[in-house]
């Protein structure tokens, strides 16, 4: 494989741009064909928020992932 330095080169080796959310989108085609895991390390949503997410990134939609943390609760101070 030949080391591609500059705009021009990369050009005219017939390399295609592809949006980060095709890229992703093809991705998860891929693991889908192989029967791999979509999101390894991501426990306890294989039936909810999974599922839907592989939904959206296939339609390609744009997602917005709202997290709230858990804060501890403050310590009592009156003691």
């Amino acid at each position: 494989m030949e080391h591609i330095k500059t705009l021009g080169e990369l050009k005219k080796s017939g390399h295609t741009l592809k949006s980060v959310k095709e890229e992703i989108r093809q991705n998860l085609i891929a693991r889908l064909k192989r029967k791999e895991s979509t999101f390894p390390g991501i426990i306890g949503y294989d039936e909810t928020v999974i599922p839907d997410t592989e939904r959206a990134l296939l339609s390609r939609h744009n997602i917005l992932f709202w997290a709230c943390a858990a804060r501890p609760k403050p310590a009592w101070r009156g003691r």
